[in-house]
């Protein structure tokens, strides 16, 4: 019994010490500091310098082996002041010339016009646990090549910061906004030399999560903002000044073929949509990367590729040489018009209005934008005016009315389908993706809301004298979300692309010969986060099954993600979509 005792005790210790190894970071800045500079000639400083100390062979293997600084050499200059590593008994290892390798950046690989771009690849030498590395450079930007000192600058790091800096310097005369998603720090100021240095001095800044389904619009993730444009308008109207006028004549030939054919603006939209989504290769660097550079849309038409945009661009002039109303939006992801002259934070898209249906669109997707999902969490405004636009958030409204025939063989279901259009591709005009291949399904719209009538068949799972019937549902539905199967705990916030609502009814004509095995229940699950409700009856040779959830809202704040979970549990469990049947 002894040894028993001794060797639960070991256990313990062992689990124990596991459990606190595992809780440990794999690594700690120690001191990191970033700087920005606005100087009176026009040109711009970043400086960084971080002390970075290694606990894992993760960290030393994989993530912080290498530091990877991206520039332009054509418009900026890279001085590493100092690289080296300290090992843990004191020995300084210097970062050897062969340790510093010049690469394209991975993003420009497929863009020729940004192939000048560089990224500096720092090789981290001698590392071993316990090693801090050493690392401090600093970027100039010649004086016309970025527009205004602007700013959107993550403030947690994959590791925890033990000391952090962060600065912005610009000449007393220029206007300078700023904020830091932070209200327990306070800005200091400083005026010196005619330079004005706004800092700020934080202490113990945890990791940021590694939970997906983050998003800046729920809260969870700090950041610096600043930026020396005067309001959003003169932001805002340097990307527009950059966009082509519509009576281009290459707009105007190209929508013209484009168009050939088309009868309402409804199609002419659609194929200038389908032009840009699939017939352009789609580069992924930001506006920040090309420093804030479009190219023309004739250059894009030529090469075939472009970057968001510029692709937003040439789809804006394509639709406005073809006469249907269309404006350029910029959607910041925070509410606060402070914040909203930032630049690197907007995204792009094109609202546009034909045959009294608004289309959202984006450079790179057939549906909706998801801004028109968040559009109570953003703010978002006209590029050309800079004016503030209210864009009604899209309904997720989804019902499904379902007649069921069964026998033992097969299940014959008539759905009738009520989809929001947000869920169908703008080019799919016969919902393809929500027939299941009926050739004669019947597609109408209203509004924001499409109606698919169809008949489907599928065959049922059969076991010596019993029949396992599953219920249909949407392949938009919730079930088949990612989220619905995520970990019970979690340690931010979360943001759903849209707020669920859905309902299934189902009505199942049984045989004489079969009668139903599942229990008749009905189950109501009501809690923070929203509601579950589900319900099995039986009236003669008739089954009614009735499903319906609600999510109260896109935000999930971590003090309600458990009693999320358990909706989602609920809605996604198998024994609660499909229905057993025995042989009389």
């Amino acid at each position: 019994m002894t040894n028993l005792i001794n060797k639960i005790i070991c256990l313990l210790i062992v689990l124990g010490t596991a459990v606190s190894v595992s809780a440990a970071p794999e690594a700690e800045y120690k001191k990191l500091v970033k700087s920005w500079a606005l100087n009176a000639d026009g040109s711009q400083v970043f400086h960084y310098n971080m002390e970075l100390t290694i606990y894992s062979y993760l960290a030393m293997r994989s993530l912080y082996g290498e530091s990877f600084i991206q520039y332009n050499p054509e418009y900026q200059t890279l001085k590493i002041n100092s690289s080296y590593t300290k090992q843990k008994d004191g020995t300084i290892v210097k970062t050897p010339d062969n340790a510093f390798v010049e690469v394209l950046p991975r993003t420009a690989v497929d863009a020729p016009a940004y192939n000048q771009l560089k990224e500096m690849v720092v090789v981290h030498t001698g590392l071993e646990l316990g090693t801090t590395i050493y690392l401090d450079y600093t970027i100039t930007s010649k004086a016309g090549y970025l527009p205004e000192l602007d700013i959107f600058e993550p403030i947690q790091q994959a590791s925890p910061v033990k000391e952090y800096s962060l600065s912005v310097t610009v000449p007393v005369d220029r206007d300078l906004s700023y904020s830091l998603a932070n209200p327990e720090v306070m800005a200091k100021m400083n005026v010196e030399e005619g330079m004005r240095t706004i800092s700020w001095n934080l202490k113990n800044v945890k990791p940021a999560s590694l939970a997906p389904m983050q998003r800046i619009e729920s809260g969870d993730m700090q950041y610096l903002a600043c930026s020396t444009f005067e309001n959003n308008k003169e932001a805002l109207n340097y990307l527009f000044e950059q966009f082509d006028h519509p009576e281009s004549m290459p707009l105007v030939s190209l929508a013209e073929t484009l168009t050939e054919g088309k009868n309402t603006d409804t199609e002419k939209l659609q194929a200038i949509h389908n032009f840009i989504v699939n017939d352009f290769a789609h580069s992924r660097l930001s506006l920040n990367e090309t420093g804030y550079r479009i190219r023309s849309a004739e250059d894009v038409i030529r090469t075939a590729y472009g970057t968001d945009a510029e692709l937003i661009n040439l789809l804006y002039g394509l639709l406005s040489a073809a006469k249907i109303e269309t404006k350029v939006c910029a959607a910041y992801p925070v509410k606060d018009p402070q914040e909203c002259s930032i630049l690197k934070a907007i995204r792009l898209f094109i609202q546009a209005k034909a045959d009294g249906q608004t289309y959202l669109l984006t450079s790179g997707s057939p549906k909706m934008s998801e801004i028109g999902w968040t559009a109570d969490y953003c703010n978002i405004r006209d590029l050309k005016t800079g004016e503030e636009m209210d864009l009604t958030p899209c309904s997720p409204d989804l019902s499904y009315d379902v007649t069921m025939k069964l026998t033992d063989k097969e299940a014959v279901s008539t759905i009738k389908a009520n989809i929001p259009a947000a869920f169908v591709a703008y080019s799919d005009s016969k919902a393809t993706a929500f027939s299941e291949g009926d050739k004669n399904a019947s597609v109408s719209q209203k509004g924001n809301m499409i109606t698919v009538n169809y008949q489907t068949t599928e065959k049922v799972e059969t076991v010596p004298g019993y029949y396992l019937l599953r219920l249909p549902d949407s392949p938009a539905g919730v079930s088949h979300q990612p989220y619905a199967s995520f970990n019970s705990t979690r340690d931010c916030n979360l943001f759903l692309p849209y707020a669920p609502n859905e309902t299934y009814t189902y009505t199942i004509e049984v045989p004489a010969n079969m009668e139903l095995s599942t229990p008749v229940a009905e189950k109501n699950i009501s809690n923070a986060a929203g509601n579950c409700i589900q319900t099995i009856k039986q009236n003669g040779n008739k089954v009614e099954v009735s499903r319906s959830l609600k999510i109260d809202s896109n935000l999930i704040k971590r003090s309600d993600y458990p009693a999320f979970h358990t909706l989602m549990a609920a809605w996604a469990d198998i024994n609660n979509t499909q229905l057993l049947f025995k042989q009389k």
